[in-house]
């Protein structure tokens, strides 16, 4: 098994934002302002991901612990992309071709994630084509609240089961206008709290997204018919595992009172299985895929 589960990584988990609007693009609040916000809201890491602007992270000290990583979002025909990490990007990033942004991002260091893709239009077909991608949203906040348009769990799924392996991240993509901050983040395990730790974190998936509850656990344990994946939560109305093979969807009901936990047998010709747990209040956690071949070999 090549597979391991963050919970049982080394090291602390860390309250991110990665897709952050400030005065230096289209958001309403200036840098230190957004900074000091999510810093009293006890987050740890910050990535400010203005449009066709790289701006340069900073240690934790210099934010009262707050560590910000360097990020962007860049647009082209029929895409956005957030890049955290990046240190170096093309002169000019108007309006780059889609592959071509995704290079700029990786050769400039960085992570690229796609954004937002049912808010863009854009297809898990598009998506599939293009190289380079670690992450997509699978949701956005703002995205949600302005246009009903916020998840992308279908095309997640989508492109997992065509073979592309990509992790999901929550966002809030605030521009403070409205009361989006906050309401997507990920919880990242890594050893320290730098950015050279959390983004090697990120690039290997040893992160969840959520809106608001808590994964606690997720590993492989001994089941009667063989190896299961089992997950603990914070309290939940419904946990969801999905998958792509015979087994399809499971779902765990609420029968009698919340749930904590739960379990699915996994299945050789499975190709992946990932999680949500979804609280009372409709707020949702989403583990990262658990890739069979990884687990299985």
């Amino acid at each position: 098994m090549t597979w391991q589960s963050p919970f049982e990584a080394p090291g602390s988990w860390y309250k991110a934002a990665f897709h952050v609007h400030t005065t230096q693009s289209d958001g309403r609040v200036a840098p230190e302002e957004a900074l000091t916000w999510y810093r009293e809201q006890g987050y740890d890491i910050v990535a400010l991901t203005d449009h066709r602007r790289l701006t340069l992270g900073a240690p934790a000290t210099a934010h009262s612990g707050l560590l910000t990583i360097s990020g962007v979002e860049l647009d082209g025909p029929g895409y956005h992309m957030v890049g955290l990490g990046a240190k170096t990007l093309p002169e000019s990033v108007d309006r780059l071709p889609v592959q071509v942004a995704a290079n700029a991002i990786r050769d400039g260091g960085g992570i690229a994630i796609m954004a937002h893709p049912y808010w863009i239009g854009q297809t898990s077909a598009e998506i599939l084509s293009v190289d380079g991608i670690s992450a997509l949203e699978v949701f956005n906040t703002v995205c949600e609240q302005e246009r009903g348009l916020g998840y992308a769990r279908q095309t997640w799924d989508e492109l997992l089961e065509a073979g592309k392996r990509l992790w999901g991240v929550a966002v809030d993509d605030t521009h403070w206008i409205g009361d989006e901050a906050g309401r997507g983040f990920v919880m990242v395990r890594a050893p320290e709290l730098t950015e050279e730790a959390v983004l090697a974190a990120v690039a290997s998936g040893s992160f969840y997204a959520s809106q608001g509850p808590t994964i606690q656990d997720l590993r492989i344990v001994d089941g009667e018919g063989g190896p299961c994946l089992s997950v603990r939560c914070s309290a939940c109305a419904r946990i969801v595992f999905h998958a792509a093979g015979p087994l399809g969807r499971v779902v765990h009901p609420t029968a009698h009172g919340m749930l904590t936990g739960g379990s699915i047998a996994l299945q050789a010709d499975q190709i992946y299985v990932r999680v949500e747990c979804t609280d009372a209040q409709g707020r949702t956690a989403w583990s990262n895929p658990v890739y069979l071949a990884d687990v299985l070999s």
